[in-house]
This record gives C-alpha cells, structure tokens and sequence, in this order.
C-alpha cells in the first residue's frame, strides 16, 4: 500500500522513496531529512507578463515550478520573490 503525500506525490510501498504520480519514478528519498523540492527540476519565470496576471504584478514576484525530472510532470509551483526559500510541507507518517 502506499501513503500519498499530495495529488501529485506518494510514498512508495517500502517507505524508501517519494514517487511521482504520473510515472511513479522516484523522485527522493524518503527521509525525514530530505525535501523534495531540493531533488527535482526548478523552472522559474517572472511573473509579470503572465497569461492571467495583472501588469501591475510586482517585477520581482516569480513562479517556481518543480517538475518531475524522469517524466517532467508538474509537481507543484508556487509564487514567491526569487530571494524567499521555498515553501515546505510537512510531510506526516
């Protein structure tokens, strides 16, 4: 059985890795130690100029998102200026 850890991320049977949904390679490890983020591609992008954002958007907001690197299937993203960390869920189980 395998624990989800978001729609788009689970936890493979043996409790050793984070999986992605779409191909259900690893993604990382499975440690209380490991973000995943950290261990996938990160494609950025401005803000600004974006399909449904206003123009008056800050020009230094950027979109993060962390993409699976075996099948490129989108992850996650979030929206944050370039300098802030990225933002962790925590991961219970």
């Amino acid at each position: 059985m395998t624990m989800r850890i978001s729609p788009t991320l689970f936890v493979s049977s043996s409790k050793e890795s984070i999986c992605c949904k779409a191909c259900e390679n690893s993604v990382a490890p499975y440690r209380s130690d490991v973000r995943w983020k950290d261990e996938v591609r990160l494609v950025s992008r401005p803000v600004a100029g974006t399909t449904g954002w206003a123009d008056a958007v800050h020009p230094e907001l950027i979109i993060r998102e962390f993409v699976c690197p075996s099948c490129g299937h989108l992850l996650d993203s979030e929206v944050a200026l370039s300098e802030d960390p990225f933002l962790y869920d925590v991961v219970l189980g």
